[in-house]
């Protein structure tokens, strides 16, 4: 009945190494929360879909802003907030008009639907207007800007959508 196994003696190498490994892991611990702590919360940016959760509709935005030419800024439905991405295509238009001394010609597109159309005109006027703000901020004067808003023929509305603006030079 005695059978019972001694412990082994007190061994201070192998305590040395269990506080080494505890001190390794509270340590590791430590750093990251303090990595957690400096850099903050997650940011959502609420002008770029990209940053917000991931719905069908800004899959589809996403998509849309991938695709575009450009001389295509790409706006999220019913918006005029220019995404980061958008305001970088603009300042990189800018600055090639600047270069070659262009005069630029801004033309936003409304449906031509005539339920909601003054309000899909004032959407389109305000996409413009925020279009040429960044534009003349990145050193292009008003003079050598011109703005348009037209609407678009009934199978296009569909087939190009009407949340896009276009930037030419002229």
């Amino acid at each position: 009945m005695n059978d019972r196994q001694a412990s082994p003696p007190p061994n201070s190498s192998r305590t040395v190494a269990k506080y080494a490994v505890a001190v390794l892991v509270v340590i590791a611990i430590a750093g990251i929360v303090l990595a957690m702590v400096q850099r903050g919360p997650p940011l959502v940016d609420a002008t770029h879909p990209a940053s917000a959760p991931m719905t069908a509709a800004s899959a589809a935005f996403l998509a849309a802003e991938a695709e575009a030419r450009p001389n295509e800024v790409i706006f999220a439905p019913d918006s005029a907030q220019l995404t980061s991405v958008a305001t970088a295509k603009l300042q990189s238009l800018a600055e090639k008009a600047k270069a070659d001394k262009q005069s630029l010609s801004i033309i936003a597109r409304v449906e031509p639907t005539p339920e909601g159309k003054d309000e899909r005109t004032r959407l389109a006027r305000s996409r413009a207007i925020a279009v040429r703000g960044v534009l003349e901020a990145s050193g292009i004067p008003l003079s050598r800007m011109e703005t348009k808003i037209e609407g678009l023929a009934s199978g296009l509305a569909a087939a190009r959508g009407t949340n896009r603006i276009e930037v030419n030079p002229r």
